[in-house]
């Protein structure tokens, strides 16, 4: 994380909050920080008011970095309980972040990271219990083309997938989470009227794409395509993927809820490998 990411997607926001962000020191140096994201437009909007939000908590590679994540935890849950919030969630809630998007969990900043253990042991020894989480899914698209078969060439000859760069946000707080990244709208339609069946936002992932030396991107909203039949859902998402493919993207990155065996279905047989898994970890403070 370069000091020009961490500016522009934690404090450029023109909702962050300079009060919320805790330092934690030692011998003068800086050992960790916790950023907590109390109310407002921040939070998941059918949560806003009684939920607030602890989406990154870090300590440095020092022998007592345990301790500091637990003074730090310790820190923001009492500023929570000085507020209205009857829960505190750690990693991110159910709807995109409003921070750290692109520089944290990929293709959405929302929960905490199963393989990251010191964020489990945290939520563990804080006594925070998982709710929600999400197959994170990886598939490189080198070669990729869609499968053909006899539900596939009848979804072909009904339905199109048209393709929209940069379009308008939808709300302020999708302007703010993604102002600083390249989108793509990918809308599935019928072809006989032009009715609107359902819509996939892609997102590139600068970040990880200089990582990793190859054009990655997002697709943030796959839920929105639980809609759709298992047959226009794969048709779908497989000339999304296509269209992809030729304009440059090299791996893709999504997350599933793991209760939606439709999807869950669909992405595995288009070549999708899930190799991790984010969680809503949450605390009542009541």
């Amino acid at each position: 994380m370069t000091v020009a990411l961490l500016e522009a997607q934690v404090f450029a926001k023109p909702y962050f909050r300079p009060q919320n962000l805790l330092v934690a020191e030692q011998d003068g140096k800086i050992v960790g920080m916790a950023h907590l994201v109390p109310d407002g437009p921040l939070v998941a909007s059918e949560l806003r008011g009684e939920t607030a939000n602890l989406p990154l908590v870090i300590a440095a590679n020092v022998p007592n970095a345990t301790e500091i994540e637990d003074a730090l935890f310790q820190a923001a849950e009492a500023m929570v309980r000085e507020s209205e919030a009857k829960v505190l969630l750690l990693g991110g809630t159910s709807e995109p972040g409003p921070f750290y998007f692109g520089l944290a969990k990929a293709s959405c900043n929302r929960g905490a990271l199963v393989s990251d253990a010191r964020m489990m042991e945290l939520a563990e020894r804080s006594e925070m219990s998982p709710s929600t989480s999400w197959r994170v899914y990886s598939r490189a698209l080198r070669g990729f083309r869609p499968p053909v078969d006899r539900t596939q060439i009848t979804a072909r000859r009904s339905l199109n997938v048209l393709r929209e760069d940069d379009p308008p946000f939808a709300s302020y707080r999708e302007a703010c989470i993604f102002m600083h990244q390249h989108r793509t709208c990918y809308t599935l339609v019928q072809k006989q009227d032009g009715a609107e069946i359902a819509r996939l936002v892609v997102v590139e992932l600068e970040a990880f794409s200089h990582l990793r030396g190859v054009r990655m991107s997002g697709i943030v909203d796959i839920d929105s395509v639980a809609t759709c039949t298992q047959v226009h859902a794969q048709f779908f998402l497989a000339e999304t993927l296509r269209q992809m493919a030729e304009t440059g993207t090299a791996v893709v990155e999504t997350q599933v809820n793991s209760s939606n065996d439709m999807l869950t279905d669909v992405v595995e047989k288009l070549g999708f490998e899930h190799y991790d898994e984010v969680r809503m970890m949450a605390k009542m403070l009541t």
